[in-house]
């Protein structure tokens, strides 16, 4: 076997980094019209079995913004207690919106940064460079 030919990709770990927050940039996105929804479901319906549902919701609203939120802080280099401060943001109704948004607005960057175009599906595809 000839391995002379062989090289290491030098950004390998910002590269990783950039799809790691890709991921969590889509789960962010995923987690924040599902939680408007839950929200406004659990204000308008009266309904128990409903309500029930609006409460799976709000769940796994929760699920997916404090994933994804992981995944953009720790694909930052962040410290561990502003990752733990950015996961249980998830909680708290209208901070998380906030926490969200700046989230998504560093994870892109990240991922620009890295020489990758972001889309909602797919992977990630290189920027052409000109």
């Amino acid at each position: 076997m000839d391995l002379s030919n062989f090289e290491f990709n030098p950004n390998q770990k910002r590269e990783a980094a950039a799809r790691d927050a890709a991921t969590g940039v889509r789960l962010l996105l995923l987690a924040i019209p599902a939680s408007v929804v839950a929200i406004v479901a659990m204000i308008v319906l009266s309904d128990t079995m409903l309500a029930l549902l609006a409460l799976g919701l709000t769940l796994l609203a929760f699920a997916l913004g404090a994933y994804g939120a992981y995944l953009v802080a720790s694909a930052l280099d962040w410290a561990g207690f502003i990752n733990l401060f950015v996961v249980l943001s998830a909680i708290i109704p209208y901070v998380k919106f906030l926490v969200f948004i700046v989230l998504i607005a560093f994870g892109l960057r990240a991922v620009r940064e890295a020489g990758f175009k972001f889309s909602l599906v797919g992977d990630l595809r290189r920027l052409e460079v000109a």
